[in-house]
C-alpha cells in the first residue's frame, strides 16, 4: 500500500512571522497582490498588520474585501473582477477557511478559464495567512464553494491548488473573541482526532495527530 502526504511548498510558523512576506514576495518576483480578505478583519485592523508589511516593502497591492462565510460562486466571480482588474499577479489571503477557500477557486478560474484540464488545474500563487485555527485551509489541496443557484456545496479537490506559502503568525489570531477561538480550537482537535483514527492512519499522520492533540490539551485552555 502506497500512503501519501501533501504538504505546501513552504511553511512558516511564530510570532511576527507574517514579515517574511517582503523576502519571499521579492525572491519570488511577484509584483503585485491581490489581498483577498473580509470586511470584519479590515474593521478590526487585522489585515492591517499584513498590509504595513507590504508598505514598508513597497510591494503594490489592491484589496478585495467581499468574502463571505461560506463563500458562493458568486462570490468567487467577484473576486476573479477583481483580480484582473487590479493586474494582480498573486494574492494574499488573509482570514479563516472561506478568505482561503475563495483565493484557491479565483487562483484555478483565472489561470484556466477554459477548465481544459480538469485533473490538474493549477492556480494563481497564493500566500495564505489564517487568523483562525482548525481549518487548515492553508496547507490543505481543497476548498468548498457554495452553488446558490442549485442549492449545493461544491469540494473541489487537487493538489495544484495549495497555498504557494503559509505563514501561521499567532498575533494575527489575538484579536478573535472567546467563543471563536473556543469553538476553531476544538476543530482543529476533531481534525487531529479524525486523522489519529481514520483508516488511511500510518505512522508519520500519528506522530503529527498525537502531538497536535498534546499541544492543543495543553494549550487551548490557556488561550480561552
Amino acid at each position: 500500500m502506497a500512503y501519501r502526504m501533501i504538504l505546501n511548498e513552504t511553511s512558516y510558523f511564530g510570532a511576527g512571522s507574517r514579515k517574511v512576506i517582503a523576502e519571499e514576495v521579492a525572491k519570488r518576483g511577484y509584483k503585485k497582490a491581490l489581498i483577498v480578505t473580509d470586511k470584519d478583519l479590515i474593521k478590526f485592523g487585522v489585515a492591517d498588520q499584513v498590509i504595513a508589511v507590504l508598505k514598508d516593502a513597497n510591494i503594490p497591492y489592491e484589496i478585495f474585501d467581499e468574502v463571505k462565510p461560506n463563500p458562493t460562486v458568486k462570490n468567487v466571480k467577484a473576486g476573479i473582477a477583481a483580480f484582473q482588474a487590479a493586474g494582480a499577479d498573486f494574492m494574499i489571503a488573509i482570514g479563516g477557511g472561506s478568505s482561503m477557500d475563495t483565493s484557491k477557486a479565483i487562483g484555478i478560474i483565472i489561470n484556466n478559464p477554459e477548465f481544459s484540464d480538469v485533473v490538474s488545474l493549477e492556480g494563481v500563487p497564493v500566500i495564505a495567512l489564517p487568523t483562525t485555527a482548525g481549518t487548515a485551509a492553508e496547507v490543505t489541496i481543497n476548498y468548498v464553494i457554495t452553488d446558490e443557484e442549485n442549492v449545493k456545496k461544491m469540494v473541489c479537490v487537487d493538489p495544484n491548488d495549495i497555498p504557494t506559502l503559509a505563514i501561521i503568525d499567532p498575533e494575527l489570531m489575538l484579536s478573535m473573541p472567546r467563543g471563536l477561538t473556543a469553538s476553531t480550537g476544538m476543530d482543529a482537535l476533531t481534525h487531529a482526532i479524525e486523522g489519529l483514527i481514520t483508516l488511511g492512519a500510518w505512522e508519520m499522520s500519528d506522530m503529527f495527530e498525537t502531538k497536535a492533540i498534546e499541544m492543543i490539551a495543553k494549550w487551548l485552555p490557556k488561550a480561552v
